[in-house]
């Protein structure tokens, strides 16, 4: 029996409780705004795949993205980190657009970057573990994904990823003509994506995505990056390790700006939209937690906070921080907007820039112990299996975005905690409809197309 396997499914385009007092913030409870029911509706269903590629007649841009596996937002300048780590992305944010909350729905690599793909929140589609725990867990062919969509539209697709979770054998290979899932060094792969756009006819549309774990554990800051940034004193493999974390940043940030010139240099952001993600953030013995890394139930804002900066050729989209509440199950279909298709992928997540979207959402992340809902102004961390205070707490995000002091507010945490109870139920039902038909179980070979 592979079914519902104790996480719900959430559809970030729902509604969601406003930020506000607590009066209102019950009203919103009690009356759920029309869109508010938390089973799964989709937007848009298609009996062919290849209707996906008719829906608009031009598409003025090719995409860019680039995945920077394990950056947490508030270790970059542009979210207020103290260190200089990233004064080219700092940079880019300020040139482009960027998302000042941007929350990811799990904490790990192989179901946070499968809803990137889909729109699927990962209590829907279940593509959640590797080898170790779940051999063979992988999309079933027939799921349409970003790639797919941009594929059959006539785009050049190519990847080049590290592996690991993020194997083709789960599925992410769909839709590319050729994915590259042997892991690199960060510069030689960067040089490689420029040799194949040298390859390119100037008018061809193209989509390449990049992934790497260079600001994974063990954090492999090469020399003169690994000294970079020291904390003075005694020192605790903690500070030890977010010392070399922060040098790995630099690292990539300084790959970055190197990468962009090369591009600038092709007259490639003219007629492109490059886009840099993080995935999951990365603890360091924080918040009460004596893990390094980002396996255990944690889910404070330094692991479910990440970047999102957006280069577009647009003018309009230059020189803009988006303060709203947003999450990663909004990218696919934002992304899509913003090549000039139509909304299309039924997985839940919403253009964030369509007027129409303009209530403010709320957003779910989980790990299998512990639950994190975004609503409003508020963050809530809440475990049924872990009572320790840790694992459940109540902030005020907007005011307090390091999350240094929780609120002691008994009346909005409940109300919280039945709005989180009544999406994971209609989670559920979503799983129950549609997991089967999204990931499958078998044999490391999944089919190529």
């Amino acid at each position: 029996n592979h079914g519902f396997r104790g996480g719900d499914p959430f559809s970030s385009s729902q509604s969601t409780l406003a930020a506000g007092g607590v009066l209102w913030l019950l009203c919103s409870f009690l009356t759920l705004l029309p869109g508010c029911d938390s089973e799964y509706s989709p937007r848009s269903e298609h009996s062919s795949r290849s209707e996906y590629s008719s829906r608009t007649e031009s598409h003025p841009y090719s995409l860019i993205w680039i995945s920077l596996d394990t950056l947490r937002a508030d270790h970059l300048g542009i979210y207020g980190y103290e260190r200089e780590t990233s004064p080219f992305l700092d940079d880019l944010a300020r040139r482009g657009l960027y998302f000042n909350w941007a929350v990811t729905p799990q904490n790990t690599t192989l179901p946070a970057h499968i809803t990137m793909f889909t729109g699927y929140h990962p209590t829907v589609h279940q593509v959640m573990f590797s080898r170790s725990v779940n051999p063979g867990v992988q999309l079933k062919p027939s799921v349409i994904t970003l790639p797919v969509v941009l594929q059959e539209a006539g785009f050049a697709t190519r990847a080049w990823v590290d592996g690991g979770k993020m194997s083709g054998h789960h599925g992410f290979n769909f839709g590319f003509e050729k994915y590259d899932d042997e892991p690199c060094y960060f510069p030689k792969k960067l040089s490689a994506v420029l040799d194949q756009l040298d390859e390119l006819a100037p008018e061809s549309l193209f989509f390449y995505f990049i992934h790497t774990y260079q600001l994974h554990s063990p954090y492999p800051a090469p020399v003169g990056y690994d000294d970079l940034y020291t904390t003075e004193g005694t020192k605790t493999e903690a500070q030890e390790k977010r010392d070399l974390y922060d040098g790995c940043i630099r690292f990539v940030d300084d790959q970055l700006s190197w990468f962009v010139e090369e591009l600038e240099k092709r007259g490639i952001p003219d007629r492109t939209i490059i886009v840099i993600t993080g995935d999951h953030g990365e603890n360091f013995q924080e918040y009460g937690f004596t893990d390094i890394g980002h396996g255990s139930s944690n889910l404070h804002q330094n692991i479910t906070r990440v970047p999102w900066i957006i280069l577009h050729p647009d003018p309009a989209y230059r020189g803009r921080c988006i303060p709203e509440l947003t999450g990663l199950v909004d990218f696919p279909n934002t992304m899509l907007a913003l090549l000039g298709f139509d909304e299309i992928l039924p997985g839940g997540g919403v253009n964030v820039f369509d007027p129409g979207q303009a209530e403010p959402r709320e957003y779910l992340s989980w790990t299998l112990k512990s639950w994190s809902l975004f609503s409003g102004e508020y963050h809530l961390i809440y475990s049924e299996k872990n009572p320790s205070p840790e694992n459940n707490r109540l902030y005020r995000f907007t005011k307090d975005v390091r999350e240094e002091v929780p609120l002691d507010d008994p009346e909005v945490a409940d109300i919280l905690r039945e709005r989180l109870k009544k999406i994971r139920a209609g989670f559920k039902k979503q799983s129950q409809k549609h997991t089967s038909n999204l990931r499958q179980f078998g044999p490391w070979s999944c089919p190529t197309r």
